[in-house]
């Protein structure tokens, strides 16, 4: 009896120190298996198969009233407007895109020009809003505050007669004299202003009605407000819609604020010369800084994990300059290059490179050791085939390159379908990324 429960002691070590064996080796497997990651539909709050067929973004049509706080650029072939609205007992800037088809209106529902409209200016705005990304679109503009006996005149300063109330400012080689002595006046931070505090040059807004004498020259001025002073703005334009190109991203994709490096994109908010441009022509690069509170969402329907971001994707970014760090503070990263699901993605690191057959064998690489700090190379065991597709883009720091540029050695994002079974790959994309981690690494 006591031989059969020596023996039976000894079986039940045995197993146990076998378990003990076996444990980290089942461990190394979950973490191998987990450094290639694929998005699942309850990871983006969506229904598979409503994420998978989008092929367009639900949208409504909203109304709202609100105070104009910025004008874009007015004469781009298309602009936008900020206005301040009040929502559940908090204010929200709300940035509206306007386009060619838009109807802006004075408040006697006639045509009417955003060159004219100031801020401070009451808006009544209809717009298209799109439901998974909150973008806004105005189909109807209407400045309340634009009066029907009311006009615009902008120009440049070229005199000004304290003692009697005048200001003459020129556009388009006319002189116009202002009879200031009954206007709201704003000079940079003189608000209100004296006649004195504004300076031969100045470039100014003015609204207008007609003073009766019968002489188109004369007008007696409502508002007037300085725009320019040489090369300083005093009407800043701070918010943006910027489409841009990913060129760098963080390391660590999870720590907020994150800074991703992107290159803008043409579009039809640009317009080369314009004074007000914050932002840069297409080709600048810019720094997107994303915080916790930054709404980031696929292109058609669900939101979108930073983690599923990589170089070359093309994202619309609705958000803050910010004049102290140069970053644009983003509100809202519409990613247009994501949409279908069961799509994966790693950081790997390239064994071979075939041009021939277009492939690369990878090795991914595993989350960070604690330790250290550092990323770890995973065993060579854990390599995969990656084919890229016809026409996939290879990138490296923003710029396109061939497949053969690629070496043995580089680190690599790319996204695709895999197959975990055979550790086989269609890639969509391929970045080098050898920059952003070759310092982080260490073999193990």
């Amino acid at each position: 009896m006591a031989s059969a429960n020596n023996q039976g002691w000894k079986k039940a070590l045995f197993i146990f120190l076998a378990a003990c064996l076996v444990w980290p080796l089942g461990m190394a497997a979950v973490e191998d298996s987990a450094d290639i990651v694929e998005t699942t539909a309850a990871d983006i709050g969506v229904d598979l198969a409503a994420a998978n067929d989008a092929d367009s973004e639900a949208v409504s049509e909203t109304e709202q009233t609100g105070t104009l706080i910025e004008i874009g650029n007015t004469t781009a072939e298309e602009t936008t407007v900020i206005i301040r609205v009040a929502e559940d007992g908090q204010t929200i800037d709300e940035t509206v895109q306007v386009a060619a088809d838009t109807a802006v209106l004075n408040d006697a529902d006639a045509a009417s020009d955003l060159s004219d409209w100031i801020a401070g200016d009451q808006i009544a705005v209809r717009t298209r809003r799109g439901e998974n990304s909150g973008e806004l679109k105005a189909l109807r503009l209407r400045n309340r505050s634009m009066k029907k006996n009311l006009l615009g005149k902008n120009g440049w300063v070229k005199d000004r007669r304290p003692e009697k109330n005048e200001m003459d400012v020129e556009w388009a080689g006319k002189i116009y004299t202002l009879n200031t002595a009954n206007a709201k006046m704003v000079a940079g931070a003189k608000n209100p202003a004296a006649l004195t505090d504004f300076q031969i040059g100045d470039r100014v807004r003015a609204r207008v009605s007609d003073d009766q004498d019968g002489d188109t020259q004369t007008w007696n001025a409502n508002i007037i407000v300085v725009l320019r002073r040489g090369q300083t703005l005093f009407m800043r334009v701070t918010r943006w819609v910027v489409p841009a190109e990913i060129t760098a991203l963080p390391e660590d994709l999870s720590v907020r604020p994150a800074i991703i490096t992107a290159k803008v994109l043409p579009s039809k908010f640009f317009e080369k010369g314009d004074v007000n441009n914050l932002i840069g022509e297409p080709g600048t690069e810019i720094k997107i800084q994303i915080e916790e509170k930054t709404k980031i969402v696929r292109r058609f329907l669900g939101r979108a994990l930073l983690t599923e971001f990589m170089e070359g994707d093309r994202l619309l970014v609705i958000g803050r300059l910010n004049e102290g760090t140069g970053n644009l503070d983003a509100r809202i990263v519409k990613n247009d290059s994501l949409q279908a699901l069961g799509v994966a993605q790693t950081v790997s690191e390239v064994v071979s490179v075939n041009p021939d057959n277009n492939t690369v064998v990878i090795k991914p690489i595993s989350r960070k050791n604690p330790a250290t700090g550092k990323r770890v190379r995973l065993s060579a065991a854990n390599q995969w085939t990656i084919t890229l597709r016809a026409n996939a883009p290879v990138s490296e720091q923003g710029e396109k390159i061939t497949l053969a540029a690629v070496q043995t050695g580089d680190i690599i994002r790319f996204r695709g379908v895999i197959n975990r079974t055979q550790k086989t790959g269609q890639a969509t994309a391929l970045a080098v990324v050898t920059d952003k981690f070759s310092s982080l690494l260490e073999q193990e």
